[in-house]
């Protein structure tokens, strides 16, 4: 009789990489690439490691909460749920914040607390935020902060249907002395009669694009709700 075949090998079982031992910076490069809301409500809360790499500064540099659908529609909670966390990654960027775009959950006390605390601003785009529910982004309040405390870094401001008079928009931009780039469309409160007073005033804005007619209409108003 031929002699017994010998019993098939058992295939041998990879280790279970335990992924809280990556190193820090390297989880930090990786929450880099994830969105601020990705981080602020999953990846930071997954185990003690990966919190202390969703708390470097480096991770925060660029929070982008701009991007359609962050709120489905007007809700109190959720608005100020996306507040608050907009506020724990000014607070975790430790005065690094360079990009900022917030969309229709901004209100002028959030954008004070953004200007107190982020010398080095460089872009800051809003979309869609309009007076519905009591509150304007551009406040008197708000131009008497960036008075105080002028944006000198800024490059970059982006306004996309945003409720704002031209008196309020020359009070800011008097105050962002290194503009190269300014892109308003659609804002309420604004028409083509202010666009040469503007060109004129801030010759000195190198691209400046402007698409204001006085009543806009568009689906950011589902931001909203009822």
């Amino acid at each position: 009789m031929d002699a017994a075949a010998p019993p098939p090998s058992v295939p041998e079982e990879l280790p279970v990489r335990d992924w809280s031992l990556l190193p820090l910076d390297v989880l930090a490069s990786v929450f880099v690439r994830l969105s601020a809301v990705d981080v602020l409500r999953g990846a930071g809360l997954v185990c003690r490691s990966w919190l202390q790499a969703a708390k470097v500064p480096d991770v925060w540099r660029v929070v982008d909460m701009g991007y359609p659908n962050i709120m489905f529609k007007y809700d109190k909670k959720e608005r100020a749920d996306l507040c608050a966390m907009a506020k724990a990654a000014v607070d975790r960027s430790d005065g690094q914040l360079r990009e900022f775009a917030g969309r229709s959950f901004v209100t002028d006390e959030l954008m004070q607390y953004i200007v107190e605390r982020s010398p080095s601003l460089t872009t800051l785009r809003l979309v869609c935020c309009w007076k519905v529910h009591c509150w304007k982004v551009f406040s008197a309040r708000l131009a008497g902060v960036i008075t105080e405390l002028p944006l000198n870094k800024l490059q970059s401001l982006e306004l996309d249907y945003i409720d704002l008079l031209v008196g309020e928009l020359i009070a800011i931009l008097e105050n962002c002395p290194n503009l190269d780039v300014l892109t308003v469309r659609d804002c309420s409160g604004l028409d083509e009669e202010d666009e040469p007073v503007l060109r004129e005033k801030f010759a000195r804005i190198k691209n400046l694009i402007y698409d204001c007619v006085g009543e806009c209409f568009d689906d950011c108003w589902y931001d909203y709700g009822d």
